[in-house]
């Protein structure tokens, strides 16, 4: 009995999870993004996916933080060219929609990162929307 209850316990204290589906297209409106996105007190993780208007894909998972209105953090994908790759990934909130960041990368004591501000949202390829979920 006392078993079971610290499970229920263990079980309420736990963090609390929110997943949202979001769906983007380029501005030329030739390429779409998938994105599936899990936040929990300051971080998160989701699963990311670019369709490229040859019907090539790029392919992969998301994680890291989030800090105010900007998610910052790796993407882990298999390119269009076959080839596994880690690259930095941003995003900027603003109310339900999100926007891809941009900017140089690279590496930085083993992490990769956008290099020295050069992350900007202003030319922004993806504005992501709520949608719903799609395989």
């Amino acid at each position: 009995m006392i078993c079971l209850l610290f499970f229920v316990l263990f079980i309420s204290c736990g963090p609390e999870y929110k997943t949202t589906y979001y769906k983007a297209t380029s501005l030329d409106k030739r390429d779409t993004a998938f994105l599936k996105l899990v936040t929990s007190k300051g971080t998160f993780y989701g699963d990311y996916r670019i369709r490229y208007d040859d019907k090539t894909e790029d392919d992969g998972t998301i994680t890291g933080n989030v800090r105010g209105d900007t998610l910052s953090g790796k993407f882990s994908y298999l390119s269009r060219d076959n080839v596994r790759t880690i690259a930095p990934i941003a995003f900027l909130k603003n109310g339900e929609n999100l926007k891809l960041g941009t900017g140089v990368a690279g590496t930085y004591m083993g992490f990769h990162v956008y290099l020295g501000g050069s992350l900007s949202f202003g030319d922004s390829l993806f504005q992501f929307q709520p949608a719903e979920y799609q395989q």
